[in-house]
Order: structure tokens, then sequence, then C-alpha cells
């Protein structure tokens, strides 16, 4: 009866042995930093007092999502964009995507979610005493990626691009 014990202790060691290895295989290592990749398309000369259009592209791996702009419960994290340095540019509008709405495994209600690829459209205005022809701007956007299981911890990822202007 001993050895009978003995060979269910190790049988239910080994399983939870596999159960674990199979976690750290089926992709748990990932880093939030790798579900996101940031692509910023604007125009590449402009007028200095035109209203620069700037589209920052959130290009979101598969099976995996990020928090709308707006969640539809508090405690999660939005997906927030910022411009660090505004010293010579003036915000005029920042637009978020619509979101999707979704019930997932892991969730009582809906979710306001971003997949595949959202564009968050920004309308920049270039101050009048910024007297350069070249403008490098620096951000940052804030998400936290989830899957239909799990949510990795929020991140914020730093993106830059540059603006070349006609007029002095």
């Amino acid at each position: 009866m001993k050895n009978c014990f003995k060979n269910i202790f190790v049988y239910i060691i080994w399983i939870i042995f596999c159960l674990v290895l199979n976690i750290k295989i089926n992709g748990q290592n990932i880093s939030s930093k790798d579900i996101v990749n940031v692509k910023v398309i604007s125009n590449k000369t402009l007028n200095k007092n035109d209203t620069i259009n700037v589209d920052v592209v959130l290009n979101i791996k598969d099976n995996w999502h990020i928090n709308a702009n707006k969640p539809l419960d508090d405690y999660l994290t939005p997906t927030v964009l910022t411009i660090k340095d505004t010293s010579n540019i003036h915000i005029a509008g920042v637009e978020y995507p619509v979101p999707i709405l979704a019930k997932l495994n892991f969730s009582q209600t809906q979710l306001a979610l971003y997949e595949d690829e959202a564009a968050i459209k920004l309308k920049i205005i270039i101050k009048k005493n910024f007297k350069k022809s070249e403008l490098k701007l620096n951000g940052t956007v804030q998400y936290q990626p989830c899957n239909d299981q799990t949510c990795l911890f929020p991140v914020s990822k730093q993106f830059s691009f540059e603006l070349h202007l006609k007029n002095k």
C-alpha cells in the first residue's frame, strides 16, 4: 500500500511539472513590449502654418488585443498616446479609433478593445516662434496587452518621428 501512495505522489508531481512546463512553452514569457509595434505616418515635408496630420499606427500581434482609450471598466488600463515636449507645437486634437466590443473568457461583461491595427490620429500645429526647418518629436503609447486567457503588465512604449518644414 505504501508503494502505491508513493507511485501516486510521483505521478502527481510529474503532472504538475508538465503543466508548468506547458505554460512556459506556450507563450507566457512574451514581453508586453513585443505585443505592439508602433509606426508613424505623416507628410514628411510641410508648410509651417499647416495643420499636420499624423497617424500613430499600432500593429497588434495576432491573438492579442489592447484596451481601448476609454475602457468600459474603471480598473482596466486605457491606451493613451502622449507627446513628450510640446514647447514647439500645439496639439490640436487626438482621435482614437472606434473600439470593438467583445466578451472574452475571463470577463463577465463586454470589453472595449483594439485588435490587429489601430490608428491614433494626431493633429499638430507648429508654433509661430519655431525657426528651424526640422522638428523631432518623441512620444509614448501606454497600453495593456491581453489575450483571451490573461493580461500582461501595462507598458509605455516610446516612439519618435521627424517633420521637415518648407518655410522658416
